[in-house]
């Protein structure tokens, strides 16, 4: 089976442009062995603009304070100078039940930026492909 088959997406911050102000959010990772997050970002609107402060976090349930830093590379200044998709790719094998991204524009108002993020999750197990589920089968 094809991996793309087996994916689950999920639009975790919708397409908006915000300054200054971080906008995080949750996905569930319960049954899946791995997870992409696309972090979408516009081009910068001025030179003023000091790039956008990203953050991958994890915790066993969705209390804010409970999510920690797994990894100091999960942490990022991402530069969009040009518009840019950057990627976390995290084997979730041995890892908490779900992650949280934080996406900060730059800290000057006249620095907004269209960002948006969309997880997908690896569910090879759950979803795969039979005769019920998918548009052509192969069997033999």
């Amino acid at each position: 089976m094809k991996n793309l088959q087996s994916v689950k997406r999920n639009v975790m911050l919708a397409p908006i442009t915000a300054a200054t102000t971080a906008r995080t959010a949750n996905l569930d990772c319960a049954g899946a062995d791995y997870a992409t997050i696309e972090i979408v970002l516009g081009a910068e609107l001025n030179t003023n603009s000091t790039n956008v402060a990203v953050r991958l976090l994890e915790a066993d349930n969705t209390t804010a304070s409970n999510f920690a830093t797994f990894n100091s590379s999960f942490n990022r200044t991402l530069d969009n100078t040009a518009a840019i998709v950057a990627a976390f790719n995290v084997d979730l094998r041995g890892r908490k039940r779900y992650l949280r991204i934080e996406v900060t524009p730059d800290t000057t108002t006249n620095g907004a930026v269209l960002s948006a993020v969309v997880g997908s999750l690896d569910l090879e197990n759950e979803n795969s492909a039979n005769s019920s589920n998918a548009d052509v089968v192969v069997v033999g």
